[in-house]
């Protein structure tokens, strides 16, 4: 029976991966952070690594030795209720370039699945994407066989929304006019645990809607019940007023709000790949 690491599995991300992989015929390892974070798992996986990915004192080359995949889901939390102050560098880049070393240096590792940002590459100046891209072409370049895993958005980055939405205090950065097809994370997992076997180096994948930015504001209002409710608009030149004061006081926030602010910008549009509607998940989730 083939062993399969999973990084990032306490995640949303990272526990739809553990529920595809119960599944299949593999055995699976996991990383947690924290003994009560292990123990949470311990019913869904084999083997619990306590470890920090971003702390190469807590690697032990045990943690891949037997490991034939690796699949990562590894990263920086984008909400705003998470209040570590880690960089993107410090967890997607960083973290995950840790693990794949050791990989390198201790492992028999087949190939590696890694989920990285739709259009990252558009995005250099973008702290969230450049971490991913960096971290994707060391990947790329370390010989070991590997795919990517590109979705524009998981549907469970906006349940975060929805106490804004209950306090009637949502709001929309700019005209909201850009689009973008979110995915459920079940869809992104089935693709990462599908790419284990599969020979496509990168899988770009939305969901089966494209939503304008407003619309998805809308959405979260609507499955509190605050549908009629208006959504006001706050012009760029306002948030970019902000940004830089964020900057000098927390500077994982100045990311995250960078990040969403960019994303704002453009359309980001993936290959439709996924079925599940977010309107239907969010009904779920009230």
């Amino acid at each position: 029976m083939q062993t399969v690491l999973v990084l990032g599995s306490t995640g949303s991300l990272g526990s739809s991966i553990l529920e595809v992989l119960k599944q299949q015929p593999y055995k699976v390892r996991a990383t947690a952070r924290t003994p009560l974070k292990a123990e949470q798992l311990q019913p869904s996986v084999d083997e619990v690594i306590i470890c920090d990915p971003t702390d190469p004192e807590t690697l032990s080359p045990a943690m891949v030795q037997g490991v034939d995949f690796i699949i990562s889901a590894l990263g920086k939390s984008l909400s705003l209720s998470d209040s570590s102050r880690t960089s993107f560098h410090e967890v997607d880049f960083q973290g995950n370039l840790n693990v794949l070393q050791l990989a390198q240096a201790h492992g028999r590792l087949q190939k590696f699945i890694y989920v990285g940002a739709f259009s990252g590459e558009k995005h250099p100046h973008v702290a969230y994407f450049r971490a991913h891209e960096d971290f994707t072409q060391a990947l790329q370049q370390s010989g070991i066989a590997s795919t990517i895993i590109k979705p524009p958005a998981l549907f469970s980055a906006f349940l975060d929304l929805l106490p804004m939405a209950r306090k009637g205090r949502l709001a929309s950065i700019g005209d909201g006019e850009r689009i973008t097809n979110p995915i459920h994370e079940q869809e992104v997992a089935e693709a990462c645990v599908q790419a284990l076997t599969s020979p496509e180096k990168v899988i770009e994948l939305g969901g089966p809607v494209t939503y304008s930015r407003l619309e998805l504001v809308q959405l979260v209002g609507k499955a509190v019940g605050k549908g009629n409710k208006a959504i006001p608009k706050v012009p760029y030149w306002v948030v970019n007023s902000f940004l830089p004061m964020v900057r000098l006081v927390n500077r994982s926030l100045y990311e995250k709000a960078a990040f969403f602010v960019e994303v704002t910008k453009r359309d980001c549009v993936a290959p439709i790949k996924g079925k599940l509607k977010l309107e239907d998940y969010l009904a779920e989730h009230v």
